[in-house]
């Protein structure tokens, strides 16, 4: 593609320049030759320039400037003025008119409005992975575990709570390392195996857990840190742990020509219409409109934090998503590209 030539108030000046220089040299040299010729014709004239020389000069000068002006000048302003009109065109703004002031206002507004748009998406990056760090370390689920396993070595003094110790300090490892942004899914296995080694410990084997998934892809791709233990602990805080019977919490993974899904299902109380109506509608707002709020600490914010640091970082088509049946299952299935492991 062809580059036009660029321009501006010095190409101006600087074509203005020329064309004064253009007539200086014309007048000189084609005149002082026309003299020169004019002296050696019978009965020519010796002195200066005629009439007719100057009208020969000005008409040669006029005709450099005018090609030098066509090329440096006329040239880049229609190109210019194309170019207006096909971006015209192409916002399909009809209300817009093809001066060039219009066109340049136009693109400097949106100019603006795309700067105002990344520092809010910036912001809202931060505050997610905040609020993410914030929902994520629940200081309940620390207490609750100290505390169950300070009781059990009191009552039953058992080699046990070594192992509940090591798996205790496997998650604080885990939430508070920021080494890596992405792991492996085999990594954020062991981490959910963990966590849940604790949480059995906890309540007495009330729940039955699995992970299924496929074991090539264990270590072929990654998932970003700290995304699915929120979904099983969220799992069990606000569907299993209701439940006095107990129930079971699965988390699968499956990778698709395009994308990675890994789901979260547990059989507990499940999620009311409401509520769900609720998650569905945040889940499909754009991640910079919607901020956290009251209303919304006590109606998914781990949910809402996570779709939102998803489709910040991997773009608008990835997510989360939520269905549930009332005391029969609940899913959240998670949506995220295929992130190989390099190493």
């Amino acid at each position: 593609m062809k580059r036009n030539k660029k321009l501006s108030g010095r190409k101006i000046i600087e074509v203005l320049a020329l064309n004064a220089l253009v007539i200086a040299v014309v007048y000189l040299f084609f005149g002082w030759f026309l003299n020169q010729t004019v002296e050696h014709l019978p009965g020519g004239s010796e002195a200066g320039f005629t009439y007719r020389e100057v009208w020969l000069c000005l008409v040669l000068a006029l005709l450099i400037n005018g090609i030098i002006d066509y090329q440096l000048l006329i040239k880049p302003v229609w190109n210019l003025e194309s170019a207006v009109q096909r971006y015209r065109e192409a916002v399909r703004d009809e209300d817009m008119d093809d001066s060039v002031e219009t066109v340049l206002y136009h693109l400097l507004k949106q100019q603006e409005v795309v700067y105002e748009k990344n520092k809010i998406e910036e912001k809202q990056r931060k505050k997610a992975e905040l609020y993410a760090l914030q929902s994520q370390i629940d200081p309940h689920f620390l207490y609750n575990a100290l505390d169950s396993i300070r009781g059990y070595a009191l009552l039953n003094n058992m080699d046990e709570i070594s192992e509940i110790t090591e798996a205790l300090s496997r998650v604080f490892r885990n939430m508070i390392s920021d080494k890596h942004e992405q792991i492996s899914l085999r990594q954020e296995r062991d981490n959910i195996n963990h966590y849940m080694r604790i949480q059995q410990f906890r309540f007495n084997n009330r729940f039955r857990y699995s992970f299924e998934a496929e074991e090539e892809l264990l270590d072929k791709y990654m998932v970003p840190r700290m995304v699915l233990q929120p979904l099983v602990e969220n799992a069990i805080m606000h569907g299993l742990e209701p439940k006095v019977e107990g129930g079971w919490i699965k988390v699968t993974a499956e990778a698709t020509g395009r994308r990675f899904i890994v789901a979260v299902c547990d059989n507990g109380v499940g999620v009311s219409e409401e509520r769900l109506e609720f998650l569905r509608r945040a889940m499909k707002l754009n991640p910079v409109d919607y901020n956290v709020n009251d209303d919304t600490q006590h109606v998914g914010i781990a949910l809402i934090n996570i779709n939102r640091r998803i489709k910040l970082n991997y773009g608008k088509q990835f997510g989360i998503t939520v269905s549930s049946t009332p005391n029969i299952r609940t899913m959240i299935e998670v949506t995220l590209p295929l992130l190989l492991n390099r190493k």
